[in-house]
This record gives C-alpha cells, structure tokens and sequence, in this order.
C-alpha cells in the first residue's frame, strides 16, 4: 500500500514540478477571450461583454475581471460577435469571428470616452496566431472540407493535411485491419493509437482504427462543420489514444434555412488506364476497364423555434462499379502436364483434380519456373447508405442540448488476385450521441454526453465455381486453402471467413469547467463499456502448405493446418475502461500560458498505475500578439482493448481445437483420418496467447515549436515532435527451436541437437508487450486562412521512426510490407529497424481561390465570366520501408510461421544500390544470399525502401447565383499528372527450398492510387 501511495505522490510531484502535460484542448467547441482597454491602453475592469452567435442567436453575457479580461468557454464552432459596454464610453464591437474547433480566438477590444450612442467596429480576430494553447496540431476548416478536391469524399483524408501526420500507405485494408483508404500515423505513433471522435465521443472501428466503410471512405462530408487534428501532447481530457486525436463536429442548423442537393459522377470514359491494366491485342493499346460511381445526396439544417430549436439532416448514397485487374501468378500448361524446367515429373492422383480444377492455365508472361501470369479484370460493386440528423435545442440562456443519430450501411463483393475467388463483405455502423451543456454562471459550466456506438462487419470467402463436396479437406462447408510458398497464387483463403462481428460501445462522460482571471481548471471522468459478440472460422476448411510448385505436383506436403471436429469460435466479450482527470490553464502573466493536468486510466485488463501527467507552455514573448513559443511533454497510455485480444480469444486452446501437422502422409480429404486420432505428436495442437499479466502500451511525447504572423493573415511555424513508445505490441512464435548469437561470423546459428520447446505443439503465436519505438521529427507550416477569395496551406514534415516492431495488434493483417511475425520471439530487439509506416519525408500543399475575374461586368457576361474557383491538393511521400525474406525455413528452428527469415547481404555488395527501380525488378535479388547454414541472415528489417509518392488533385468550380441561391457545377481531376504510384514489392520470398532463386521476386502488382480520374459534381446550395 506504501508503494502505491508513494507512486502516486510520485507522479503528481512530477506533474506539478515539470513533468508531461499538454495545453487546453476542446474536443467539440472552441473559445473566445479578450482583454478591454481605454484609448491609454489601460485595463477596465467591470465591463459588460456580451458574445453573440450570428447564426442561431445564442448569446452569453460576461463582466471583465480585475485585469479587464473575459473568456467565453465551450462555444459552438461557428460566427461571432463580441460587443462591449461601459458607462461614460463609447459600445465597441467586433464582428466576422470564425471560431473553429479547438481555437482560442483573441478578441481584444479598446473603448474610447464618449457617447453610448456611438459604437465602434472592427471586423475579424486580433490576431491568426495561437496565443495560449501548447498543443500541437491544426484545423481543417470549413472551407477545405467543402471546396477541396476529394477522391471518394472522405473528408478524413484531409487530416494529412496538418503536419506531423502522415499516410500509413503500407497499413493492409482487410477485414481485420480495417476497410479505410485513409489510415494515418500521427507523430510516429502506430495507426491504431489515433484516437477518433466525434461529438466528442469514441468513434474508432472495432480494430481502433479510422472507421469507414466498404468503399473505404467515411461519407457525410456536407454534414461536417469542421475537425481537428491533435498530433502532440494534447490535454488531460483526452485520453485513450497514445498517438494523436482526430475530432470532428456536425453541422447544426441555425435561424436561416440552409442546404445542399448534389450528385457527383466518376466513368472511365473520362480516367486513363492504370499501369497494370490489359492491352488490347488488336491495337495495342491499354483498354481502360468499366468503371462508373455515383455520388448524390443532400442535407438541409434550419429553426424549428427561432433562436431556440434546430434540425440539420444529411444523406448520402453512393454506388460503384470499380473493375479492377488483378496479377495471378499460376501452373503453366507445361507444368499442368508435369513438365518444370528442371525435368519431368509425375503428378500427383491425389493433386491432379484440383489442379486442372482450381489453377486456370495462364497466357500472360512466363516466369521460367514453371509459372507464368494471368491477367484477368473483373467488376467490384459497392452500393452504401449514409444518414445523419441532428436537434439543437436551446432551452434557455444557460442550458443547450442536442441529440444525433447516424447510420451507414454498405456491402461490396471484392475479388481476388486468384481469378476463382470473390469475397463479399458488409459494414453496418450507427452512432447516437447527446449531451446536455448547463451554465451555472458566467465562470462555471458542465458538460455532459452520452453515446451508444454499434459497429458490425461481415465477411466471407467463396468461389466462383462448383467445388465438388469430394474436393473439400474437411467435413465443413467451407473449401479450405493451398498455398504454395514460392509465390503461387491460393484457391481459397487463410483468413478467418466467414465471420461476423459486432462491438457496441456504451459511453458516458462529463466535464466540468471552472473559470477566473488567471484559472482556467477541468475536471471530469469518462466511462466506456465495450461489448463485443462474434464468431470467426480460422482455417475450418484446412490449409495445405507446399514449399515448391513441384512438391505441390508430387502431392509432397510440408504441413497441413486446420481445426478438430466441433471446435467452438463464437465469443462474447465485454470490458470496462474508466478515466479521471483534472487541468488547469494557468495565465501568470498576460504573454505567459501554463497548461498543465493529471490523468488517470483504468482498463480492465490490465492497467494498475496508469497515470499521464501532461505540461505545456505558450508564451507571447514580444507581447504583440504576432509571435508564440509553444512547447510540452506528456505520458499517453493506450489502453487494451478487445481488438488486441479478439484475434487471440477466438485461437485459444481448448476452446479452438486447432492443430498444425508438421509431418503430413497424405493430400486432399483423408487428412480427415488423421484429425480423427486426435491429437498428439502426430497431430500438433495450435493455438495462440497473451501474456497474463501484459503491461499497458504507452507514449511519452515532447514537442516545441515557433509560430509567427508574416504578414497578410499568414502564419508561419516550425517546430520539433518526439517521442519514445514502451510497452507496445509484439507478436512472434515461441514454439521454435532455441538459437544464440555465433560472434565469430555475427549470426544468430539454431543451436546443434536442440529440439521445439513444445514438441506436441505446432503455431503457438504469442502477443507480449515488449516492443518499443523512438520518433523524432521537424515540422514546418505556412498557413493563410480563408480570407478575401484566397486560402493556403503549406506543411512539410521530416520524420524518422523507428521501433522493435510495428505490428502485434492483428498479426498478418497489421501491414502489407512485412511479416505477420518476428522471426525470433526471445530476441525482440534483433528487429530494430524502421517502422513499417515510417515515411522519411511528407509535403503536403492545399489553397482555395476563388479568381477575381469579371467583377466590373454585368447581365449575361457577368454570369459566364464571375464566379470560378480553383482548388488542389497536392502531395509528396517518400517511400515506405520493406523487407525482404528468404521465403522458407532455411535456419531448420521449425517454426510454423511459412516467411519470416531474412538473408544475408551479398559480400562487396553496397546495400545503397539495392534499389533498381523498375516494378517489374524493383531491387536487385542478386544483393541478398542464403546466410550459412542454420542461422538467421544479417539483413536487417525494413532495410529496403519501396517507391515515392508524388500526387496532384485539381478543382475548378463555376458558381452561379440562381435568385438568390448558388449552383455550383464541379471539376476534380485525381493524379492531374497521371503519375503511376506504385505499391511496395510482392514479399513471397527469394528462394527456392533447393536454394535456387525463384524468378522475378521483386515484382510490383499493384499501384496505392489511381490513374488520373475526372469527378463531374454538380451542387445546389441554398
């Protein structure tokens, strides 16, 4: 008990001394503040301020301090006026105030002696400059989100735009994983440590990572008023998250009746081909497939009660017909016949009917091993639903609720690079949220919300053709899957299909915010119960492993991996999170702001001391408003939750009865005989597991940075981010035989005689906390707000992240550019190498302009000439890191994980010239060999780089009033430049098991954008 209280006296002695805090942050609202003056720049004290929303006439009425200060809390993102009153002076206002989320807007206002009569006015905010927050992050404004190119209209995308954030491109899009196009690592944290909100409640999907849909995209941009993006050492209020937090706010409606109607359509009559599409033989030319998507909806916000109640309603829908070209890579016919390059050989009765059945005889490329490349274009359809409504009421001058309910449905039928093989999946997500906000005074508030978020997907995996019931592997109705280790493309799957899961989150929070002339102080809880119910078949049809294509001919099996008879994969899980905290915004001196605060973190399983002390400073050093100093240190845990135990759960022993035979007699349905033995050394158990007593992930972030207003509206700002992960997920095999470190050749040799750990064990995958990460990196910004026609964004990051591992949340579904396992579990640290999502370098340029042309014109010149606008986003990335692999198990530690060795580097060979280029050779395979025999090679993970990104997206805009009504005809052009993007190299392995190198290893499939694409958008804003 001592040892508890000494750790807690501990932590807060740091968090009052100079330990982690962020600034004030505001998930949903934002706040205006300013100091009166007389005409001698002295204080008044006693002044009446009364701060109007323009838009639903809200208003709140305040006094100036003693240092003739005012702060309007919790307001509603929107546009303000803030007035002010004195007997014996002139009324000043000041009018046009955005306020955005987040923002502490600086109002200052001066009155003069004179008559109440007179008023004086100014429009706009003092100052562009952030004067008195410490944390690190940006707005994404109204305007960008409404007038911006965006391919698929997933306003999430345009969080990349803040720097510090940059795209997990290499982040695998599945069922497992997550369907979002657009996942994010935010100061070098992994993606699943963003934290996402949502009127300030948890949105995150059942992977805690950016929720979507089935069309990858998160839909409702015309329902979005604005988001923020926290990337460092956010406040005491948040929590859940050790990377950044993304939050966004809904329109509300407002006295005046406002909305859109809108339809957008995409045809590939207007896009280019893709590099991987077909040539036509007849022409030789590319044949652009069909494609065809519509986008259409509208939304529509106004008064119920003027001043009082509000409605604000969205729908959209989309359809789409994407055909996609796929590279399969199959048998040829020689090898149909038994005849490889390295001699004839008998197939298999055994393997015979499923390789004339299952493996389509290519006519693409020959690779000279026996297979060749089949090209085949097929058509995805993805039909989704969105739906959102909203009520404000504001049932006095101190208390304001609302209530809102979305949906957003979809399904999409996806095939597969096997030509044999679709895979239909659907989404389901609801969010209802209220929250009640009371006004006790002018210095006291609360907050309070409540939310019930249900999220479900559903996948399977079936084929396009009869499969005769003799053909299957095992008595159930689900074909199971044959892998060929050397690059054959698989019938059938290894993933967990069919599956359903459901995860409804119950959250309740409350805040209450106590102001004076120096204190800004928060205290308050939130309370989350998670409930999730599923079910997800691994492997219940079976899997086949070959090592070769001609072992695969032969009937020769490495090892069959599947489930007993009546194993059991539903599961319901439910777990509890709770969080405490308290924050203060301390202003010792009008140019100095202190933020600093506690939280607390308790999970269920299996947090214990988890408290994250946060500090942060803002200092005005020239005190004119046009310069701040930010810099702050905080602990962010990251609480684990059911997506890092879900996958385990439904592979534990004995519930799941699976097995994994290393020595398998037979091919094809009379592996049933051998599973109805039972298990033992001839049929290995599998399973996977979690350390009991797992410690809870955690960040400490630490950041600084300059911000300066150039001129014009423009702010610059530059600064540095780091921070150390501990704790964080990693997830290797300890059922493999024992190694240690040979100093004479530098390797890591299978010591001689040893034997498996657990030798009536097959796949043991194993989750322990014990990776860790290290991020540093330079930020730099320009931004002009959106003022007389013209806004810009300009940010540049400079990042290097580095970590013991990237993964461990999902395994193999985690990312496309690396191992679904480490290759050693007791020697964690010989993975050090880049992140999986490092990228070295991120530009990101954004403006709206709206062209000054024809302003002097009128009648039917004026409507042709006046009214064009521009828009483009464009991007730079440089490339994500890769490993390469030896693609069998050469070491001998009999491992049940099919890749996870890598090789040697070639002697004499300069590892900086390993990158060719081409995306049919992007490396140079003759750069690696096969280390000495039974050791683990020197080639260190994500030691190689995959391409660059370079991305250009176009806007043009042409408004026309129609009355008094707006109809925007829309433009947007997707890669204006046509670049080919290129995804990292396929990573099936190197070599052969003989040690002969397979051909073409380093093959590029697929592109991570499209070719250029045209967007026709047609709106009616009224």
């Amino acid at each position: 008990m001592r040892l508890h209280i000494r750790a807690i006296l501990g932590l807060l002695l740091l968090a009052l001394l100079a330990v982690p805090l962020p600034a004030r942050a505001q998930a949903t609202t934002g706040t205006i503040s300013g100091v009166v003056t007389d005409e001698s720049k002295a204080v008044l004290p006693g002044v009446t301020v009364v701060v109007s929303n323009t838009e639903t006439g809200a208003t709140r009425t305040l006094v100036t301090d003693e240092r003739g200060g005012f702060r309007a809390l919790n307001l509603q993102p929107g546009v303000y006026s803030v007035g002010a009153e004195l007997q014996g002076f002139t009324p000043a206002k000041r009018e046009n105030l955005t306020l955005e989320i987040g923002r502490d807007v600086n109002a200052d206002l001066a009155l003069r002696i004179g008559a109440v009569s007179e008023q004086v006015t100014v429009q706009g905010a003092a100052t562009n400059v952030e004067l008195s927050s410490a944390v690190a992050g940006g707005v994404v404004s109204t305007t960008q989100i409404a007038e911006l190119p965006l391919n698929g209209r997933n306003f999430m995308q345009l969080a990349t735009l803040q720097p510090g954030v940059t795209v997990s491109r290499a982040t695998a899009r599945d069922f497992t994983g997550g369907f979002g196009g657009t996942q994010v690592s935010i100061g070098g944290a992994r993606p699943e440590m963003t934290g996402y909100l949502l009127e300030g409640t948890n949105i995150a999907d059942v992977s805690d990572k950016a929720p979507s849909s089935m069309a990858g995209v998160l839909l409702g941009v015309d329902a979005v008023k604005e988001f923020s993006v926290q990337t460092h050492d956010y406040a005491a209020e948040f929590g859940r998250a050790a990377g950044g937090v993304i939050s966004a706010v809904t329109k509300s409606g407002t006295n005046a009746l406002h909305g859109t109607v809108f339809e957008f359509l995409r045809d590939s009559k207007f896009d280019e081909p893709n590099f991987f599409d077909p040539i036509d033989p007849a022409t030789g030319r590319q044949v652009n497939p069909p494609f065809r998507r519509n986008q259409f909806g509208g939304t529509a916000g106004g008064p119920i009660v003027k001043n009082r109640l509000f409605y604000f309603g969205s729908y959209e829908g989309l359809r789409q017909d994407l055909s996609l070209t796929h590279l399969a890579r199959l048998p040829n016919a020689a090898a149909h016949n038994g005849v490889l390059p390295t001699g004839a050989l008998a197939v298999s009765p055994l393997v015979k009917p499923y390789l004339d059945l299952l493996y389509p005889i290519p006519d693409g490329r020959d690779f000279g091993d026996g297979t060749a490349e089949l090209r085949h274009t097929d058509v995805d359809p993805t039909h989704e639903n969105f739906f959102v409504g909203k009520v404000d009421w504001q049932l006095g001058d101190n208390d304001s609720i609302f209530v809102r309910v979305s949906s957003d449905r979809s399904d999409a039928t996806a095939h597969q690079d096997h030509p044999l093989f679709i895979e239909p999946t659907t989404t389901d997500t609801r969010y209802f949220t209220t929250q009640d906000q009371h006004l006790f005074n002018s210095r006291v508030l609360n907050v309070a919300r409540g939310a019930i978020n249900r999220t479900n997907r559903t996948d399977d995996f079936i084929p396009t053709i009869t499969i005769p019931q003799n053909l299957f592997f095992t008595a159930d109705p689900h074909f199971g899957a044959i892998t060929i280790t050397t690059g054959v493309s698989s019938p059938g799957t290894t993933a967990t299909t069919p599956v359903d899961y459901t995860q409804t989150l119950y959250q309740f929070a409350d805040t209450l915010t106590v102001s004076s002339s120096r204190h800004t102080a928060k205290f308050g809880g939130d309370f989350q119960r998670y409930h999730f119910d599923g079910f997800s078949y691994s492997r219940f049809g079976g899997e086949f492993r070959f090592t070769s294509l001609q072992n695969f001919l032969r009937g020769t099996v490495n090892r069959f991996t599947g489930n007993m008879p009546d194993t059991d994969t539903r599961r319901n899980m439910r777990q509890t999170y709770v969080a405490m905290f308290a924050q203060d915004e301390w202003r010792p001196a009008n140019n100095l702001t202190l933020n600093y605060g506690l939280r607390y973190d308790f999970f269920k399983n299996p947090s214990k001391l988890d408290f994250a002390p946060r500090l942060g400073v803002a200092w005005n050093p020239f005190g004119d408003q046009k310069t701040s100093v930010k810099a702050g240190a905080g602990l962010f845990y990251q609480p684990l939750t059911t997506s890092y135990y879900r996958g385990t759960t439904f592979r534990v022993y004995p519930y799941f009865a699976g097995v994994d035979i290393r020595t398998v007699p037979t091919f094809g349905p009379a592996i049933q005989q051998l599973l109805a033995q039972g298990t033992g050394l001839a049929v290995q158990k599998r399973s996977e597991f979690i350390d009991y007593d797992a410690k809870q992930p955690y960040t400490t972030q630490y950041h600084a940075s300059l911000q300066h207003e150039v001129g014009n509206g423009i702010v610059a700002e530059i600064g540095y981010i780091g921070s150390r992960g501990y704790n964080l997920p990693f997830y290797s095999d300890p059922n493999a035989v024992p190694v240690r470190f040979n100093a004479a050749d530098g390797h890591w040799h299978v010591v001689p005689g040893a034997t498996l750990p657990y030798p009536s064990w097959g796949r043991i995958r194993t989750r322990t906390n014990v990776a860790r990460s290290w991020y540093n990196g330079m930020t730099a910004s320009v931004n002009r707000r959106f003022s007389n026609g013209l806004l810009f964004q300009g940010s540049y990051t400079y990042g290097n992240s580095r970590d013991t591992w990237s993964g461990g949340l999902i395994g193999g579904s985690d990312f496309e550019n690396g191992a679904g396992s480490a290759t050693n579990y007791n020697h964690p640290e010989n993975e050090l190498g880049p992140s999986s999502y490092d990228v070295r370098h991120t530009l990101v340029f954004n403006a709206v302009y709206q062209l000054p042309f024809g302003r002097s014109t009128t009648g039917a010149a004026r409507q042709v000439v006046q009214g064009w606008q521009l828009g483009v986003v464009a991007n730079y990335a440089s490339g994500v890191p890769f490993t390469p692999f030896i693609g069998f198990d050469y070491a001998k530690d009999l491992s049940s994980d099919p890749n996870p060795q890598k090789p040697d580097w070639a002697p004499g060979f300069d590892p900086t010239n390993a990158i060719v280029g081409s995306p049919d050779n992007w490396f140079d395979a003759n750069a690696f060999v096969l280390p000495p025999a039974g050791a683990y090679g020197n080639v260190g993970r994500n030691t190689l780089r995959g391409p660059d990104l370079k991305m250009m997206d176009l806007s043009i805009f042409k408004n026309t009033l129609v009355g008094k009504q707006n109809l925007q005809f829309r433009v947007e052009i997707f890669n204006l430049f046509n670049r080919d993007n290129f995804a990292t190299p396929t990573l099936d392995g190197l070599f052969n098991p003989d040690g002969t190198r397979i051909p073409s290893p380093a093959r590029i499939t697929h592109t991570v954008t499209t070719s250029r694409q045209v967007q026709l958008g047609l709106k009616f804003v009224f």
